[in-house]
């Protein structure tokens, strides 16, 4: 007896002491020389409905996807993972917006909206204030492998290590080896701690899933002090057998599935009049895969009642845009003529491999009688443009410096999105204030890739256009004199749309004293060759935002602009270094509006819901 009520007060206390360090068992993942960002996952477990994720981490619906934990329905979430200094903390983090609500503290809400792998920061009693908008540095973690992607998982009630593997098609031992802080007790852990499981993208081998039972069975004996039995040894077989029996079948489905989607987008173009070149057929393949919805000609004059004059709400250089309604659901239907056709591939290539929260969805298309067709996701708010520029002619409230400042950062997400985490590197070519559109919750999303191009990584010939193409204002010197085009090519045109921000001027300026054509650049250009631009700032700041705003955070964001804006490529920032910098000036105005109090409409302009 005395020997049984030491062995139960020696796991008492194992465990008190595991509870005690579980705060050290919550920790970055260590950024690597070679990766700067990534793709990775985060392990949802807390019951929310797909929307409120979505919303949460900022993210589309279709990077989300279900995953079974036992008896409940957990949530698996594909988000950009990069290297960041948070409050001089250097790791993998992904950042996402939260607001405050009554009663928040930051403990509950990782805990309970972010399944606990939000990173304190520190400040947060002060920042987490009702209606306050605060970033939330999530944990994640890069791996310099193609076959493995990182899941960031929190430990769940009855989990072990192996547990865990099988869960996310990992190996014990791999887990064991990028959490060193696990030490080599068997791979003890605790509900709570937070751990990186290196997922294995093209699954375990038969083989090495049961060398891992056999390991799970060590591992138990070990922590528990007792041994499987034989029937519970064969269950877990079956039920492996089961899942991987239902996995291929899935597979089989979705595979037959692709193959009729492909029949139905060939059909479509192979029965409507010949609008496709045929030396553009090659294009077609590369999004036939991709699932894009193909209307009919039916439908999209039904949803636009004829493409009504009334319905039209933007136009561009390659055609009219129209708001439409199909089904119950709102979308956007640009209209182009056939003789359009490289942008309206242009556009098809690029979006339907991208997914992301910050650019604009495409929904599908369709041809014929002379047009082409692209149906995008509506955004009512329309262009940054119209908020910036004289908004109250045009029936808009001006813009406060809290919204300016995460549209920015909103816009920066979604370009490097494109420029760093698509399997293909694409340039945009074309970012402006016109072509960032904002949703209800005035939250940004970039669109218009009908110019968009596809670059190599490597190859220096990719990176030299035919001809000329952007918008006037917002075009490097690179680009004007050399025809380069490259990822600097949308940073120096960002470098634009944050003076824009700042000042509330178009690109290009008429000098009334001259009677010419100023540009917001120049303007940028002599603020920092004043001998004093702290004091200088003020004179170029937006007077609708009437004062209120961090002065000190706006002319960072200047500092930024002018970074962008730098004259040789390569002396301006990739855009994953833009993106965190931005968001180190958001989380201060944050702070900053917190204290202010936030009550003004100018002061306040950030979200409902968001």
């Amino acid at each position: 007896m005395a020997s049984t009520n030491l062995i139960v007060l020696f796991l008492f206390l194992l465990f008190v002491s595991n509870v005690s360090a579980q705060s050290s068992h919550i920790n970055p993942f260590n950024c690597s020389q070679k990766i700067k960002t990534c793709s990775s996952i985060l392990y949802q477990h807390n019951n929310l409905p797909v929307d409120r994720i979505a919303t949460l981490y900022s993210v589309n619906t279709s990077e989300i996807k279900q995953i079974n934990h036992a008896n409940q329905q957990d949530y698996l979430i594909n988000v950009p993972c990069s290297c960041e200094n948070v409050n001089g903390t250097i790791g993998y983090f992904y950042d996402t917006v939260y607001k405050v609500q009554a009663n928040d503290t930051f403990f509950n809400v990782s805990s309970e909206f972010y399944s606990g792998s939000a990173w304190k920061v520190g400040g947060e009693e002060r920042s987490f204030s009702l209606g306050a908008n605060v970033t939330m540095h999530l944990l994640c973690g890069c791996v310099e492998t193609d076959t493995q992607i990182v899941v960031t998982y929190t430990v769940q009630e009855g989990d072990t290590i192996s547990d865990i593997a099988n869960l996310l098609s990992a190996k014990p031992d791999e887990i064991l080896k990028l959490n060193p802080h696990l030490g080599s007790g068997a791979g003890f852990i605790v509900v709570g701690w937070l751990l990186y499981v290196p997922m294995e993208l093209n699954g375990i081998p038969p083989l090495e899933i049961h060398e891992h039972e056999q390991g799970k069975k060590q591992h138990k004996w070990f922590i528990i002090v007792g041994v499987l039995s034989a029937a519970t040894f064969s269950s877990m077989c079956l039920v492996a057998a089961i899942l991987v029996g239902r996995k291929r079948l899935q597979k089989q489905r979705e595979d037959k599935k692709k193959t009729l989607l492909n029949t139905s987008i060939i059909g479509s173009f192979s029965t409507q009049k010949p609008q496709i070149h045929k030396e553009q057929a090659e294009d077609m393949k590369v999004f036939e895969s991709e699932r894009p919805v193909v209307y009919s000609l039916e439908e999209i004059a039904e949803a636009t009642r004829n493409f009504d004059e009334s319905r039209k709400i933007g136009t561009g250089g390659y055609g009219c845009v129209y708001f439409g309604e199909i089904g119950n659901q709102e979308v956007a239907i640009k209209k182009m003529r056939s003789n359009n056709s490289k942008a309206f591939l242009a556009e098809l290539k690029v979006l339907c491999k991208i997914h992301h929260i910050n650019v604009v969805e495409l929904l599908g298309y369709a041809s014929g009688d002379g047009h082409l067709y692209v149906v995008y996701e509506y955004v009512p708010n329309g262009c940054l443009g119209d908020h910036l520029h004289n908004p109250l002619l045009k029936g808009r409230q001006p813009l406060s410096w809290a919204a300016r400042i995460q549209i920015a950062v909103d816009a920066a997400k979604g370009i490097e999105y494109i420029h760093d985490h698509t399997k293909a590197q694409y340039v945009h070519r074309d970012i402006k204030t016109t072509n960032i559109l904002l949703d209800e919750g005035l939250r940004a999303k970039v669109a218009d890739f009908g110019l968009a191009k596809l670059v190599g990584r490597t190859n220096e010939d990719d990176q030299i256009a035919t001809r000329l193409v952007g918008t006037p204002g917002y075009l490097p010197p690179e680009s004007v004199k050399e025809l380069q085009v490259t990822t600097k090519t949308d940073v120096f045109a960002f470098g634009v749309v944050l003076a824009e921000l700042i000042t509330g001027q178009r690109a290009l300026i008429r000098d009334s004293r001259e009677n010419k054509m100023k540009s917001l650049i120049t303007i940028i250009y002599q603020l920092f060759e004043n001998d004093e631009p702290e004091i200088a700032m003020p004179s170029i700041v937006d007077t609708n935002l009437q004062g209120n705003y961090p002065m000190e955070d706006v002319y960072k964001m200047a500092e930024i602009a002018y970074w962008c804006l730098s004259e040789k490529a390569v002396d301006r920032p990739e855009m994953r270094e833009v993106v965190m910098a931005v968001t180190q000036i958001q989380t201060s105005s944050c702070q900053w509006e917190a204290f202010a109090g936030g009550s003004s409409t100018v002061l306040s302009g950030l979200l409902k819901g968001r």
